[in-house]
């Protein structure tokens, strides 16, 4: 995924959270309103020593935890939990996968692939559910597109 495609992303969530792009902006907001904006912030992989593939995954979880929040109470206990869970999972196996090596690694990344088609079938359900919006969706599914991405070249690099 290019540049262009990566801020294309990050713009689609700012429009999807209603978030200004200004930092002042959110923080002047937050002042006026009884509860503070939600914010994703961009996690700055040289200042975290973190692989892309985690920031990307963290934001995922992050964009997911949000979207959902205001769910239907009859799906929040099932799908959209499910939803949640996934991605936290992703995240959890990522670090695993990062602190072993050889076949441990691969396993512990294979775990996160699995992770990462279980998030495309609970996020594609609950749509179907009316639990998200379709283009919530698609956001899901491009950041899903890109964590893979990243993911399969982690573990070609390893051979």
């Amino acid at each position: 995924m290019d540049k262009t495609d990566k801020d294309f992303i990050d713009e689609e969530i700012r429009q999807e959270l209603n978030q200004p792009d200004d930092s002042e902006q959110i923080y002047a907001m937050a002042n006026k309103v009884a509860r503070k904006p939600f914010v994703i912030h961009d996690f700055d992989p040289m200042r975290d020593r973190e692989m892309a593939v985690f920031t990307a995954a963290k934001k995922l979880a992050e964009y997911i935890f949000v979207v959902t929040e205001k769910s239907p109470k009859k799906l929040r206990w099932s799908i959209v939990t499910r939803l949640q869970n996934s991605s936290v999972e992703l995240i959890e196996y990522l670090y695993r996968a990062n602190a072993e090596q050889g076949e441990k690694r691969a396993d512990f990344q294979k775990q996160a692939q699995t992770a990462l088609s279980l998030i495309d079938f609970y996020s594609e359900t609950a749509r179907c559910m009316q639990a998200i919006t379709i283009r919530q969706t698609g956001i899901i599914a491009r950041q899903l597109y890109e964590i893979k991405k990243m993911l399969n070249g982690w573990m070609r690099s390893k051979k």
